[in-house]
């Protein structure tokens, strides 16, 4: 293989594994709920399922890389809210999906490709109505790359990209 194929197949690699976060300190600034949210953390696997509560709330995957023990690192993957259906059917729902060829591609992906890096975030929330009102604001503040719909303006403006 000659040195030119070795720079592009390393191109290819980091292309692959590339993903694009939006740091909007402005919308960080004008996050104003007034909710204070007891968050707890599970790794996304099977064996925690029984963990999780059988509650409405709001829930994300984070990726934690888990390296030399470095404070606070999570990377916000996906944001949802868990009303009628509890977060412990969430979870068991993206247990089914990550096996399911015809789920949602960035999903799909994104249950596979960080297997062992992946958590399940959530905080539970009791008042179902409020949900929708929540996970709006948490998606604009953090603008998670696997949502595929985000709030108001922010549709067009991602799409753009």
């Amino acid at each position: 293989m000659s040195t030119i194929d070795l720079i592009i197949e390393e191109q290819d690699y980091f292309k692959a594994n590339s993903c694009t976060f939006y740091l909007l300190t402005r919308e960080w600034q004008s996050y104003n709920l007034p909710d204070s949210f007891n968050w707890e953390i599970r790794p996304f696997q099977d064996d925690q399922k029984t963990h999780i509560p059988r509650n409405s709330g709001i829930y994300s995957f984070v990726i934690q890389p888990g390296i030399a023990s470095y404070p606070s690192c999570s990377y916000p993957m996906y944001i949802g809210l868990a009303g009628l259906r509890t977060l412990r059917k969430r979870f068991s729902d993206y247990l089914y999906e990550q096996n399911n060829p015809s789920s949602r591609p960035n999903i799909l992906r994104l249950l596979n490709k960080y297997k062992g890096y992946l958590h399940f975030c959530y905080s539970v929330v009791n008042e179902r109505e409020r949900l929708k009102e929540i996970e709006d604001a948490l998606i604009k503040a953090f603008l998670p790359p696997c949502n595929d719909q985000y709030p108001g303006e922010f549709n067009r403006a991602v799409g753009a990209f």
